[in-house]
């Protein structure tokens, strides 16, 4: 199987173009596909049809990974430049970037730029390769490359390759489309993570950041203590390596799809017209009634004539009106433009968390673990600075009165039907028992540090650093935490009881 050679040029700052990552064996067994998220399918009939190409256009299948250049993800592959043309139309002189056993007899090779770059000609494939003379010749099917022509053999390969460890491991709990519906997913509390929100609870990024590729290794290697979700330390760095790239790339793919779809949703959605249709029918007959009302008063000897009122569309004149208003909105471009858009704002996130100005340091070395230390973090936990109590109890048991309220959902006024806090997937959240010493986060020091700093993502748990605590007090309050599992036994930590296992501060933290 093989890549072809399309390539769909986007704006020169964002350079986006799609090739197909065929799956070695895809023939066999049943062909998973990617779920779509509930609200796309509300979308109307004309615009879901136009909508979903264009997901298959920029992600492809399970079987047909399409790596959509906008994207910060490692695809793999070994990239090249054209430094000299040979006497042949074919061989020519390049310098390789990457592993250049990929520019292997048989390959598949992809022009970036050139007139090679954009165009569904033939497909070019490598013939071989001189290492000793950096000669790269390529089988004919495209036109003669120029000086300074770029390209790359062998695209994607660690994206399929991610994606092959992912279906092994990942995909019974998670998903195939990473929602958390997978197989087992019903059956586990708590829920799998749904990537489809471009979201994770446990980074070490400030608020309002992603996921930096280590906190994904992280997880990977140590687990969640207190979830089904296991260490995968076992594995290869190679498998750790690809299928973190393959999450990433699911989670750009679900958050490329909600906010596309949240931008189409008010205009172009059943509910949302059927919605409004209603509304300006009740509109109406409301107005015709005050009318009505008003012909009355003035009796039936007035001839004033009374402003004509609008009649609005029906339902299906309203559909139909919405399907022209969307038709002129793909031929301005502006539905390519909005595509562009969307893709970029969830690219510059993601390349902003790798940013080392998006991870959190502590300005301080932790604050020596002292009995004095301690009780000052007791009196900011019990604080109205905090009021950490109100959900992780008093005792720090997670027993809060916060687990007896009714909560509202993000962004509505409607309330959860069960009490106590959830997260924005909408799954029930317990506070963690600080007593149990268990910290799904990781047990670092630094790692409460950063949860207390910057919250966890997705859930009620708040920010102090930066503006209620400083660094010094988000310290003590470290200590303070990290002494529960201990008082709860009737005694504090001794020093020799907390080194090695809790009290080293990563060295990136200083």
């Amino acid at each position: 199987m093989t890549i072809p050679s399309y390539a769909r040029l986007g704006t020169p700052a964002l350079l986006a173009f799609g090739v197909t990552v065929l799956m070695a064996g895809c023939g066999t067994g049943p062909q998973a596909e990617f779920q779509f998220r509930k609200s796309t399918g509300e979308l109307i009939p004309e615009v879901n049809k136009v909508f979903k190409k264009t997901l298959k256009d920029s992600f492809g299948t399970p079987q047909e990974l399409v790596a959509w250049e906008t994207f910060p993800i490692e695809y793999g592959g070994v990239q090249g430049t054209v430094e000299s043309t040979g006497t042949t139309d074919s061989t020519f002189t390049v310098a390789l970037l990457g592993n250049v056993k990929l520019a292997a007899k048989g390959n598949p090779l992809l022009w970036l730029t050139g007139a090679n770059a954009g165009t569904k000609t033939a497909e070019t494939i490598v013939n071989g390769f001189n290492a000793e003379k950096n000669e790269l010749t390529i089988a004919r099917g495209s036109a003669k490359p120029e000086m300074g022509d770029r390209f790359i053999i062998a695209h994607g390969t660690d994206l399929q390759f991610g994606r092959i460890v992912y279906m092994k491991n990942c995909m019974h709990c998670h998903g195939v489309t990473g929602d958390g519906a997978g197989p087992t997913g019903e059956f586990l509390n708590p829920r799998p993570r749904d990537y489809r929100h471009g979201q994770f609870k446990f980074t070490s990024t400030k608020s309002g950041e992603k996921a930096t590729r280590d906190d994904l290794h992280r997880i990977l290697q140590n687990g969640i203590p207190g979830t089904y979700m296991p260490s995968f330390l076992l594995l290869g760095e190679r498998e750790t390596t690809s299928v973190v790239e393959y999450v990433r790339w699911l989670a750009m793919r679900g958050e490329f799809e909600k906010r596309m779809v949240e931008e189409l949703t008010s205009d172009y959605s059943t509910p949302a017209i059927a919605d409004a249709a209603s509304k300006a029918e009740a509109s109406y007959r409301e107005k015709k009634k005050q009318q009505e009302e008003v012909k009355k008063s003035q009796g039936k000897n007035n001839k004033e004539k009374l402003p004509e009122i609008e009649k609005p569309f029906s339902l299906s004149k309203s559909l139909k009106e919405a399907v022209k208003t969307f038709n002129t909105f793909v031929k301005s471009h502006d539905y390519d433009a909005a595509v562009t858009e969307t893709a970029g704002l969830v690219s510059s996130a993601w390349v902003r968390a790798e940013d080392v100005s998006s991870v959190i340091h502590p300005s301080i070395h932790r604050v020596e673990d002292t009995a004095e230390s301690r009780e000052r973090g007791r009196l900011l936990y019990m604080g109205d600075k905090t009021k950490c109590y109100t959900c992780h109890g008093p005792t720090g048991r997670g027993d809060g009165v916060a687990n007896e309220d009714f909560w509202a959902m993000p962004g509505s006024s409607q309330k959860y039907e069960r009490r106590g806090l959830h997260d924005e997937w909408g799954n029930p959240l317990k506070p963690r028992n600080l007593t149990l010493g268990q910290y799904r986060g990781g047990r670092r020091p630094v790692d409460l540090f950063r949860r207390m700093y910057a919250g966890i993502k997705g859930t009620p748990m708040p920010a102090f650093g930066g503006t209620a605590l400083t660094d010094e007090q988000l310290w003590d309050l470290v200590n303070y935490v990290m002494s529960l599992p201990y008082e709860s036994k009737g005694s504090p930590p001794q020093k020799h009881e907390m080194d090695g296992v809790a009290s080293t501060v990563e060295k990136s933290a200083h």
